[in-house]
């Protein structure tokens, strides 16, 4: 069997990533290590060792031709700046709209008009559990509470968020 118009098909797809994640600084908090593993504690000393680990930085150096190495990644993207690898990351895997989560606390991310520099369709998924639980800490101290008061205010957050 030929899969050569699979794999041209595959090749030329336009992407939409339809849960993606607030790009951060490069000098955040975050960690670059935990874009290849979700691992922490003493779990994270292993992650480098992982078949999924060595696969993501190998493509990941060869799309910067960079060291094969997670400092030679690191290296590359701090001399490179956050727009360059942002729009070479962007165009290799040709995506062309993204709906981001903006719902992970993380520090210095970036808002999502920002993310707009890389594709013209990037949109919002708003964390309902997030929502559900900001208004539940709101009126918990209020002996008023009631579902239809829950409902209610979770319904007019929604509509304006």
């Amino acid at each position: 069997m030929d899969f050569g118009e699979l794999r041209k098909a595959v090749e030329e797809v336009e992407v939409v990533d339809a849960h993606a994640h607030s790009i951060v600084s490069l000098d955040s908090n975050y960690a670059f290590i935990h874009v290849f593993s979700e691992a922490y504690g003493h779990a994270l000393n292993f992650s480098s060792n992982t078949l999924s680990f060595k696969r993501n930085l190998r493509d990941i150096a060869e799309l910067y031709g960079s060291e094969l190495s997670l400092q030679g990644v690191e290296e590359h993207r701090r001399a490179s700046g956050i727009q360059s690898i942002c729009s070479t990351c962007f165009k290799a895997a040709r995506i062309t709209s993204i709906l981001i989560d903006d719902g992970l606390e993380l520090d210095k991310k970036h808002d999502i008009e920002w993310h707009r520099s890389f594709t013209p369709l990037v949109g919002r998924i708003l964390r309902i559990e997030q929502l559900a639980e900001k208004i539940l800490d709101e009126v918990r101290y209020l002996n008023t509470f009631t579902f239809n008061l829950h409902s209610r205010d979770y319904a007019s957050n929604i509509i304006y968020v």
